[in-house]
Parts: structure tokens; C-alpha cells; sequence
């Protein structure tokens, strides 16, 4: 867990954990009706099954992950240049050269330039390995500069 997740975490203990407001009814007996039967709780849980409050979220999840997928691909000459330049980052891939990466971010749909140095590039596996063993697909790089 990291800093950030426990900082929410215990934020949010705070905030929903707290009884303190309702210390005046907490002892308090539950009220059950006198007019009204209580309901089975068969027939309780039956009542809330046709809810779904994430109607068209997977939908809604797969039109934004192939548009993002649209936005990430080059056009014919660029990609052709970008081929041209991993063929040569693979020739000189031994002296560790330092280049400037641009990728698309699939996760956050947002484009970064990365300046590292690169280890490996692997045409079998479609990669681009860098200097902190990160891998890069190729299919989300959109330019290669060499530094």
C-alpha cells in the first residue's frame, strides 16, 4: 500500500467511523412496525436485484478505450519514420544510447515524452526496453529521438 493509499484511507476512517454524532440513539431499541409484517429477507434482497446503477458502464468503458486506441495511431508516413528510427536505436542498442521516447499512455489517454537511455529492442516481442527495465510496446510510441 503507498503513502497516498493509506493517507486515503485513514481519512476515510475518519470521516465515515465516527459515531460520535449519533451517540444519543445508538442505544436505542430498532423500531419494528406494529401495522406493517416484517419483510422476509428473501424476499428483502429479491426487492433490489433488478437494480443495476451501472447500466451501459461496460459499454460506455469499450467506446472510450477504442477511442483512445484511434488516438493513439500515427499516420503512414510518421509510423514509417518511427520504424526507421527504432531500426536504427536496434543497431546501436549495445552503447545504452540516450533518446527522447514520446508514447501514448493507454491508461490516462494522454501523450509523454520520456528522455531515458535504452537496453533493448526487441523486434520478436515488439518492445523497447529502457535503462530502469520499463517496457515500452511499440505500438504506443509515436516518435523516437536520438539525444
Amino acid at each position: 500500500m503507498t503513502h497516498e493509499q493509506a493517507e486515503k484511507r485513514a481519512i476515510a476512517a475518519t470521516l465515515f467511523n465516527n459515531t460520535d454524532r449519533y451517540a444519543d440513539i445508538m442505544r436505542l431499541p430498532h423500531h419494528e412496525s406494529t401495522r406493517h409484517p416484517q419483510m422476509p429477507n428473501g424476499e428483502r434482497a429479491a426487492q433490489f436485484a433488478p437494480f443495476a446503477a451501472l447500466t451501459g458502464y461496460h459499454e460506455l468503458l469499450a467506446q472510450s478505450s477504442q477511442r483512445l486506441a484511434q488516438q493513439s495511431r500515427l499516420p503512414f508516413e510518421e509510423d514509417q519514420v518511427l520504424q526507421q528510427h527504432l531500426r536504427d536505436l536496434a543497431r546501436v542498442v549495445r552503447t545504452k544510447p540516450k533518446v527522447s521516447l514520446t508514447y501514448f499512455d493507454p491508461e490516462t489517454g494522454e501523450t509523454r515524452t520520456l528522455e531515458t537511455r535504452v537496453v533493448g529492442v526487441d523486434s520478436a516481442t515488439q518492445q523497447v526496453t529502457l535503462v530502469n527495465q520499463a517496457v515500452l510496446p511499440f505500438e504506443v510510441l509515436q516518435a523516437v529521438t536520438f539525444i
